[in-house]
């Protein structure tokens, strides 16, 4: 299974992306899944004006639209920001067409250097994969005090936190294993 892990923080000295690094650590350890770490950074995708599209596209918007299309499940982890996610991933989730989103798994994971975790930003993601069409996964990963979670290079400091990791990824894996499994039967019916 195809897992998007789309890191949508694009500033220097960004926390944000040791999450996205630490799911992606746990994923890999998973059998038969095959996460992608999608550094909106790395990517410098024109602002919205209209759906990218395919016959002027460069390389990197290409390459994003692959990942996008060939997985079966994403996760959004972005740091709140006045309230809401970053320009990054709504910049991103518009500039592509639904059906790269519709029909799949999206969970939300939201960072802050605050004590909640960047709640209305993961509430706000939460709103924002429905308009796409996609299944959010009703247990969101909230990041409270991220700057004292990870060190420097990006390993979690935080064992207790840990747990709440954990959690959020096997209540994804079973949401997403479900919905996959679901499409699947629905496939086979078909033919």
């Amino acid at each position: 299974m195809n897992i998007a892990i789309i890191s949508a923080s694009i500033r220097e000295g960004r926390e944000t992306h040791k999450v996205s690094e630490e799911l992606c650590r746990r994923l890999r350890k998973q059998e038969n899944i095959n996460p992608s770490l999608i550094d909106l950074k790395e990517y410098a995708l024109p602002l919205f004006e209209a759906l990218y599209s395919e016959e002027n596209a460069s390389e990197a918007t290409s390459k994003l639209r692959r990942y996008l299309h060939e997985a079966d499940a994403m996760i959004f982890v972005s740091p709140e920001y006045n309230g809401s996610y970053t320009a990054a991933l709504k910049n991103m989730t518009d500039g592509f067409s639904k059906a790269h989103f519709s029909g799949k798994p999206i969970g939300v994971v939201s960072v802050s250097s605050g004590s909640l975790g960047g709640m209305r930003a993961a509430q706000l993601m939460q709103q924002l994969v429905l308009a796409l069409r996609g299944y959010p996964i009703p247990q969101m990963l909230l990041v409270p005090d991220v700057d004292q979670k990870f060190s420097d290079e990006g390993e979690l400091l935080d064992q207790a936190f840990g747990k709440n990791i954990a959690l959020f990824l096997e209540q994804f894996l079973w949401f997403t294993e479900a919905i996959t499994a679901k499409k699947q039967q629905e496939k086979e019916l078909i033919s």
